[in-house]
């Protein structure tokens, strides 16, 4: 069972008149400009889970928090995904365009792999046929890919 809770500190407030049916207000309405919302799976143990602060500011942002901080509990440790070399999503094709060095005048190539996973293509520090220097410019994943890089790079 998790315990979920929030809490609300607020820093600065802006005053505006508010004008309703019939009389003026004597009251005036308040307008919050900055705020944090801490949330915390524990609030009575904060060290055994994980809190959430989100910071507000009209100026900055009107749509939502400017700044998230996450403060995680002693000991975790986040999930590592396993990549596997040779299991593809899906089969269909990977394609790769690069250029042989990062000098203005270097060639632009093609790879294609037909059947490699785009996660370890990504991850992996050394590819057969692409050199180790070679900037990426387009990585994407289907037939159509390989047409439209054709001929956007005139390959």
């Amino acid at each position: 069972m998790f315990v979920y809770s929030c809490v609300r500190v607020v820093r600065t407030i802006k005053k505006i008149k508010v004008m309703s049916r019939g009389r003026p207000s004597n009251i005036e309405a308040v307008v919050k400009e900055k705020w944090t919302l801490e949330c915390s799976e524990f609030p009575s143990k904060p060290e055994l889970g994980y809190q959430i602060t989100y910071h507000y500011d009209i100026n900055k942002s009107k749509n939502g928090p400017f700044k998230t901080e996450t403060t995680y509990p002693k000991g975790f440790k986040p999930f590592k995904p396993k990549i596997e070399k040779s299991k593809p999503y899906i089969n269909l094709p990977v394609v790769m365009v690069f250029k042989t060095s990062n000098r203005s005048n270097a060639k632009t190539k093609m790879k294609i792999w037909k059947n490699e996973n785009i996660d370890y293509i990504i991850s992996a520090k050394s590819l057969p046929g692409v050199p180790d220097n070679a900037p990426i410019l387009e990585l994407g994943v289907g037939n159509k890919l390989i047409e439209k890089y054709k001929l956007k790079y005139n390959l």
